[in-house]
């Protein structure tokens, strides 16, 4: 008998790790298998050194149809279950990975898989993408934290319009409104998102962190408290190894050699 497909495939190279859904068969629809690998292979990136971007693809046609509707009626809330809908992945714990997750969206992004692409740090789409948050015509609530990324991304309005017309959003509109940084075209589109990923990867990974750190919680207070906060961080980066040696790099005419920073990605989460 042969073996099952994996899922999920997993790759390293200079510096990225390129995670992909790998259901083509189902339009890399999510179920508790997918979910449960998806959050394994995120784990092992956290805490590989080596990594400093990881980049989330998906392969066929499609980012990620959403959940599965071969067992949409039959999810269970319990992460340990065959039939989870989440399998344990925590978007928040996406978000709070010090390394910066990229999502690299082709064709369709709906649902759970449109939750996914938000929860990363930077969000790339061919001319193709198509994104969908169809909850309101399943009588469901906006999953994923959506209502929360969504509003942060594209504005209250804009997110509301998405989410209770649950219509179809071309790439065009969603570059327009923010939900995504940059489009690309779909011919060779998986190769420009690993040169993107690869050319992100350059920078440091401890400024990557405290960014990611300063952008999840720049709405929870004044730019005060910010500024004060970055002017603390700045004169502790200014006398730390990553800044010498970017400043030797550049007289020295060569690429500089950061340090890392490793983190696992495993709820529970902290508050910090």
């Amino acid at each position: 008998m042969a073996a099952a497909a994996e899922v999920v495939l997993y790759a390293e190279e200079g510096g990225v790790a390129c995670v992909t859904l790998n259901r083509p068969g189902r339009l890399n629809a999510s179920n508790g298998d997918l979910s449960r690998a998806l959050t394994a292979a995120l784990a092992r990136a956290g805490a590989d050194p080596a990594v400093r971007v990881i980049l989330l693809m998906g392969a066929g046609r499609a980012f990620c149809a959403g959940a599965d509707l071969q067992v949409l009626g039959e999810l269970s809330d319990d992460p340990s279950a065959p039939n989870s809908g989440s399998g344990g992945l925590r978007y928040d714990g996406l978000m709070r990975l010090p390394k910066p997750v990229v999502a690299a969206i082709h064709g369709p992004c709906a649902g759970i898989g449109l939750a996914l692409a938000c929860a990363a740090d930077i969000r790339i789409a061919a001319d193709d993408a198509v994104f969908v948050a169809p909850f309101a015509k399943l009588g469901l609530c906006a999953e994923g934290g959506l209502a929360w990324s969504l509003s942060r991304l594209m504005g209250p309005g804009n997110a509301a319009e998405m989410l209770m017309s649950a219509r179809r959003v071309g790439a065009e509109e969603a570059l327009a409104k923010g939900l995504v940084s940059r489009l690309l075209p779909r011919d060779g589109f998986a190769a420009a998102a690993r040169a993107y990923a690869s050319d992100l990867a350059q920078g440091a990974p401890a400024s990557f962190a405290m960014m990611k750190h300063q952008l999840r919680h720049a709405d929870g207070g004044d730019f005060e408290a910010a500024r004060a906060s970055a002017a603390d961080w700045t004169r502790k980066t200014l006398d730390a190894p990553d800044f010498k040696e970017a400043l030797a790099a550049k007289r020295e005419g060569r690429a500089p050699r950061f340090e890392p920073v490793t983190a696992v990605f495993a709820p529970p989460i902290s508050k910090a």
